[in-house]
């Protein structure tokens, strides 16, 4: 395939059309990050806990801490993609050159080498801040790919819905498939069941990462560009304009929020199905459910926020999604009627999650129409914090819940099946209702029209 070339007028990139080729590749990004990302979120507390005999709340610390470390990587690459001229483009780099490694730490975090408690707490601590560092690496300038896409409203709900496709595809797959492949290629060893996994689902990430790289163009690159003086704003004042552009400061808590649920459900549903409902099938069943509801949402999502707004959506997809799930422990001793009512629940959030990957897109338009430069790359950096604290600190949750309640892998006690129905219904509910109360203050479905006008008539200005 020739490479693409990225310059062009600013009439030429105001009204070229993505390919659907382009959208493909777009969402063949995020499947790729969610094959090894969601396996990560889904079982690795329970490969730590039940495989690699690591104590939960050793477990959950460590994730914590790494996620802490790590996320100093995150605006370091924000900052670097702002900055990168290459003839590959901006972010896309970043997919060539870090799928390989991706892949590889993908199943270093998945071996468990025979080592003491300290010294499997100090592999598992390294393996997993380094993972966390590399997905920083591909995902963030990922995520960036947006703006520098298209900067047409309805194109980026379609490539925020490409995305959702391909999360939701990887998460199914990752949640349905994990249990058989790890019985099938352990053969009643999960440590060896684990590894082999990882390796096949590590090496189709980093397949589909360099296909993304391959398949999508930077259409707008060259208009991410420093003020007229030819100087970037430093670090300092560029971390303060993150902070007074308000846009921002609601999409990054509204995905800190989101995130953190996530994490928790992700992480919990494990438990839950094993220890609650004592049916270790509703793994493959609840786990896809997440993000496989996502799949159907993402489909109804433009057509839903053209409709209501991404402010008035949000909230009723929130309150609905919130509701049902406060209803769920009603129907426990009914695994059918439990799953129906599930299904519903996580369809209204997916619609929800479908409209956060365009948040921070809208941000970045608000950000170079206030500020006069664009600072994609710091933005979704800021973004990529958020979204990895907030799942870290979901997982930690649960951890520290089987921790303090005296977990034992070979038997729940009555403490711990009170604290996993907790962290499974109540704690969603909060999340939900938080969410709400964030997205309220979201301002940009009126003046996103406006900033969009006065940024066009500021190019042609600059053109002429």
């Amino acid at each position: 395939m020739a490479e693409q070339t990225f310059a062009a007028t600013p009439a030429q990139t105001a009204t070229r059309r993505l390919t659907r080729a382009e959208k493909t590749g777009f969402g063949l990004g995020d499947l790729a990050c969610n094959l090894s990302w969601q396996l990560v979120g889904g079982f690795l507390l329970y490969f730590y806990t039940n495989v690699a005999l690591i104590s939960a709340a050793a477990a959950g610390t460590l994730m914590l801490a790494a996620r802490i470390i790590d996320a100093v990587a995150d605006p370091v690459f924000g900052a670097l993609v702002d900055r990168t001229r290459s003839r590959h483009g901006r972010a896309r780099p970043y997919l060539l050159y870090g799928a390989v490694p991706f892949g590889v730490l993908s199943v270093l975090t998945f071996t468990s080498p025979d080592l003491s408690h300290t010294g499997k707490v100090i592999y598992a601590a390294v393996t997993f801040l380094a993972m966390g560092i590399v997905f920083s690496a591909v995902n963030i300038p990922y995520a960036s790919l947006m703006p520098l896409m298209t900067r047409d409203g309805q194109e980026r709900m379609q490539l925020g819905t490409a995305r959702a496709i391909g999360m939701s595809i990887g998460t199914i797959f990752v949640a349905v498939a994990t249990p058989h492949l790890v019985k099938a290629f352990g053969s009643g060893n999960e440590q060896r069941g684990y590894l082999v996994t990882a390796i096949l689902l590590g090496a189709a990430g980093a397949v589909f990462l360099l296909v993304t790289f391959r398949t999508v163009a930077e259409h707008h690159q060259d208009e991410d560009r420093p003020a007229a003086d030819g100087r970037r704003t430093g670090v300092v004042t560029a971390v303060r304009q993150l902070f007074r552009n308000g846009p921002w400061v609601v999409s990054a808590l509204f995905m800190i929020v989101n995130f953190t649920r996530l994490g928790l459900l992700t992480t919990v549903t494990v438990y839950f199905s094993l220890y609650v409902l004592k049916a270790p099938w509703t793994i493959s069943v609840l786990l896809p459910l997440i993000s496989g509801s996502l799949l159907l949402g993402s489909l109804a999502a433009p057509r839903f926020f053209a409709r209501f707004g991404k402010r008035r959506g949000n909230i009723l997809a929130l309150a609905a999604g919130a509701a049902l799930f406060a209803v769920l422990p009603l129907a426990e001793s009914s695994i059918g009627l439990f799953i129906g009512l599930y299904v519903v629940a996580c369809l209204a959030i997916s619609l929800s999650m479908t409209s956060s990957f365009t948040l921070t897109a809208d941000a970045v338009d608000y950000h170079e129409w206030k500020f006069g430069e664009r600072a994609t790359g710091l933005l979704h950096a800021a973004q990529s914090l958020t979204t990895k604290a907030g799942t870290a600190v979901g997982s930690a949750l649960v951890a520290w819940v089987l921790a303090a309640t005296d977990f034992d892998p070979r038997h729940a006690g009555a403490a711990t099946v009170t604290g996993l129905r907790w962290l499974y219904y109540g704690a969603p509910v909060l999340f939900l209702l938080v969410q709400l109360l964030v997205m309220s203050y979201w301002r940009m479905d009126e003046q996103h029209p406006r900033i969009l006008s006065d940024l066009r008539a500021r190019r042609e200005a600059d053109a002429s």
